[in-house]
């Protein structure tokens, strides 16, 4: 049987949210903005400033041999000017090997609860055009969207939507 965990990294933790990233970005490279060959050639400094803009959360799973996997990200981050009371979700992303099986679900939920605990109010997510399972899941959680479709700046064919979800 597996357990899961939810993990708040830090910056002397670069290693775990640089290895499972480049995971991620390898894995799912059209979910993501960011590029792997690009993150890839980051130095632990780049790496270390990644905590700079907000915190790390990795899911990690146990079955009943030795050792942990780390199988789920999600990170909470606040651009210039956001205020306290609110953050942004970036980079949700769960291993192939555990989809379906509500570790997505499991994984929001804990770092939604952690938010509204700490006194966030409001959430903002942006969901890149074609990733329905992203939008479904999110809306299930009750995110709404507010009207911000912007195109991508590499890409501008393809576009990506805000989405809110207040916690009071």
């Amino acid at each position: 049987m597996t357990s899961f965990r939810v993990d708040v990294v830090t910056v002397d933790d670069w290693r775990r949210l640089r290895d499972i990233r480049l995971t991620a970005l390898k894995t799912d490279p059209t979910a993501f903005l960011g590029r792997h060959e690009t993150e890839a050639a980051f130095a632990e400094q780049r790496w270390r400033q990644e905590f700079e803009r907000g915190e790390w959360h990795v899911m990690d799973a146990a079955d009943k041999g030795p050792g942990r996997q780390d199988v789920g990200l999600l990170g909470v981050t606040r651009l210039p000017g956001t205020p306290t009371w609110g953050c942004y979700l970036e980079y949700l992303w769960v291993a192939p090997g555990v989809r379906r099986a509500g570790v997505a679900s499991n994984l929001l939920r804990t770092v939604l609860d952690r938010l509204h605990h700490s006194g966030v109010r409001t959430a903002w997510v942006y969901i890149l055009d074609g990733n329905t399972p992203a939008m479904r899941l999110h809306q299930r959680f009750g995110f709404q969207s507010i009207g911000d479709v912007q195109p991508l700046p590499d890409d501008p064919g393809r576009s990506e939507e805000r989405l809110r979800l207040r916690l009071d």
